[in-house]
């Protein structure tokens, strides 16, 4: 790591909140740092200091971008042999490119970090005197001229950065992918800049990506106050590329893109909750009745493709109105939760549960791996429910018997049932609305009518204990 001298003497402008003061005294901790409130307090302690009592002057860009070209050529006149560095938000990264060519040095996208600071106050300074700012008297040289009418030499790779459609490709990734934005537009980056370029977004902790020979690695943090909070990093971004590059412009490229990036994490996190709010009862915390029929129609497509079956369980809880009515709606309530509760203990993780409407509750029962080799429908008869529900419902029957619902008093121990149907695709129904009838009819006209405290298949009777279950 570089170290500056102990004599260093910086101006600091225009730094309100000391974000980049802060950061200053931990890149440089023997460095003396002079506080100004404007550009015009700045002006007035460069006039009133002997030449080169600075070694570095950093002033704000969004001040002085009503008057660009004068206020930089004014504190570059007055800081010859000092490092004039500009410091912004990532949107005015432009203005403080387009101030480059009027005598800054640099620029910093903010909030910046100690490292960088430090890199980019331990570089060196080589600008070209630009033939406005020649002596008196003497004119510029071929080389100076051809230098400034032409810029710095940037290496070809570097302008892959530079031509990448940044917003397009962002804006993209949150339409067509919203669960998985960030990570969507690097890979689609990655596909436009490599193999020369190539990006990493890796989360906080993670390793840096191991640069080959001959490059170089940089990353910048990338935060979003709606996520990690102020003060935490979400993510950090990774640039890797050829030893020869711009390495200032590659640090402010991915310093534009965190910030921007950032944002799409944030958007993508509002958008998990908003969507999570929509698909999720508030009670119990299950899927709703919209997005049970909305997974119940994608799965029995899938089904009809993979062909696989599916087998829907439609449960309601017995006498349910007597607990609300007996013991209030605040026990009734907990009730709910409990039962939502054991069945997502009981079923899979990638079967669905949800609550359809008051103790009404349905469970989409599908294989995730699809059939272990081709079948036809008739693998699985008529009649018949695939053996894992069985299984299952052996289980949550025993549970639900079993469970003390402590608002219930010293009778809760045993007294809760429930009732349900079931039906199997593509035997029972052809589609979402035939199956969820041909459940419903077993619940309503079979289990209720048979006692309560049972299931019924379509085309069955009541569905008995698989054999290793039947024990409580």
């Amino acid at each position: 790591m570089l170290l500056r001298p102990s004599h260093d003497r910086i101006l600091l402008i225009g730094d309100p909140q000391r974000h980049v003061h802060v950061a200053l005294q931990q890149a440089i901790p023997a460095a003396q740092i002079t506080p100004v409130g404007t550009v015009f307090d700045a002006i007035a302690e460069l006039t009133a200091s002997p030449a080169g009592a600075f070694t570095a002057v950093l002033a704000p860009a969004e001040p002085i971008e009503r008057r660009p070209e004068a206020a930089v050529k004014t504190l570059r006149s007055l800081t010859a042999g000092s490092r004039l560095l500009l410091f912004g938000h990532p949107t005015l990264e432009p203005l403080s490119r387009k101030m480059l060519e009027f005598g800054a040095d640099d620029y910093l996208i903010t909030p910046t970090s100690p490292a960088e600071l430090q890199q980019m106050l331990s570089t060196p300074t080589l600008r070209l005197t630009p033939p406005e700012q020649a002596r008196e008297g003497e004119a510029p040289s071929p080389a100076g001229e051809a230098a400034l009418e032409s810029g710095p030499a940037v290496p070809a790779h570097i302008s892959l950065l530079a031509n990448l459609p940044i917003t397009e490709i962002l804006l993209d990734a949150l339409l067509n992918q919203p669960h998985d934005a960030p990570a969507a537009a690097i890979r689609e980056m990655n596909a436009r800049i490599a193999p020369t370029l190539q990006l990493h977004y890796l989360p906080p902790g993670a390793p840096s990506p191991a640069a080959p020979e001959g490059f170089v690695s940089f990353s910048h943090p990338v935060r979003t106050a709606a996520v990690a909070g102020d003060s935490g990093d979400l993510a950090s971004l990774h640039l890797i590329l050829p030893r020869d590059e711009e390495e200032s412009a590659a640090r402010h490229f991915l310093a534009q893109l965190a910030h921007l990036m950032g944002k799409v994490a944030g958007l993508q996190d509002r958008h998990n909750r908003l969507q999570k709010l929509a698909i999720t009862d508030d009670l119990t915390g299950v899927y709703n009745a919209r997005y049970f029929r909305h997974f119940l129609s994608r799965i029995l497509d899938r089904a009809r493709t993979k062909l696989f079956p599916v087998t829907l369980l439609l449960i309601d809880i017995d006498n349910f109105k007597h607990y609300n009515d007996q013991y209030g709606h605040a026990v009734g309530d907990e009730i709910l939760r409990e039962t939502a509760s054991l069945i997502k203990r009981c079923c899979r993780e990638h079967d669905l549960v949800a609550r359809i409407g008051g103790d009404e509750f349905a469970v989409v029962f599908w294989e995730k791996e699809g059939p272990r080799q081709p079948k036809q429908p008739q693998a699985v008869p008529p009649g018949r429910t695939p053996q894992e529900p069985a299984q299952i419902l052996a289980r949550f029957r025993r549970l639900i018997e079993a469970q003390e619902f402590k608002g219930l008093g010293v009778s809760g121990k045993g007294v809760l049932t429930i009732s349900g149907g079931l039906a199997v695709f593509p035997y029972h129904g052809r589609d979402a609305d035939e199956l969820i009838n041909a459940a419903d009819q077993e619940l309503m006209f079979r289990a209720k009518r048979a006692g309560k405290n049972s299931i019924f298949l379509v085309g069955s009777g009541e569905i008995p204990f698989p054999a290793d279950e039947a024990k409580p």
